[in-house]
């Protein structure tokens, strides 16, 4: 699938939204493979509480529905699409540029995607990124599957075990 274009005839508040999003990946991406990584997960769990009471984000059951209300709270759903539906997971790939896109650093990814998780809890949901753009072999979007915050089967495997 094809990279959506950041620059485009969208909406004065989509550009305002990329532009922020694209600051905020630009200074925690990089954080994220510092000594100082731990700041990561402090920044990312008070930006996921601010975005869910901002957007009012509200809890959900079943995979689509949580995967949905994700895509809704980033407000961008070209860059975070919900391909399929199989076995009560959602699977998905995110297209937003990333800071460590390429960097060999999958730890990095897997520490900056606690935003990701943060707000997928709130939702009533978990994530697995399966496969990561910091990895210089992944192209396309990152790939990811939701499930349920109770679903406890362990049959995904991250992309940090794999690095």
């Amino acid at each position: 699938m094809a990279r959506p274009p950041l620059h485009s005839t969208a909406p004065d508040a989509e550009q305002k939204q990329i532009a922020l999003y694209r600051r905020v990946n630009g200074f925690t991406g990089p954080l994220a493979r510092t000594g100082w990584h731990w700041r990561t997960r402090w920044i990312a769990r008070a930006l996921a509480l601010w975005v869910w009471c901002k957007h009012h984000g509200r809890r959900q059951q079943g995979a689509l529905a949580i995967a949905r209300e994700w895509q809704r709270l980033f407000g961008l759903p070209r860059f975070w699409v919900i391909e399929r539906v199989e076995d009560d997971t959602a699977y998905c790939d995110i297209h937003f540029p990333c800071s460590l896109q390429g960097s060999g650093d999958v730890a990095a990814c897997h520490r900056l995607m606690e935003y990701d998780r943060a707000i997928l809890k709130h939702i009533g949901g978990q994530m697995v990124v399966l496969q990561s753009r910091a990895d210089p072999s992944v192209t396309g979007g990152c790939k990811v599957a939701i499930r349920s915050l109770g679903d406890r089967r362990i049959d995904l495997i991250p992309a940090r075990l794999l690095d």
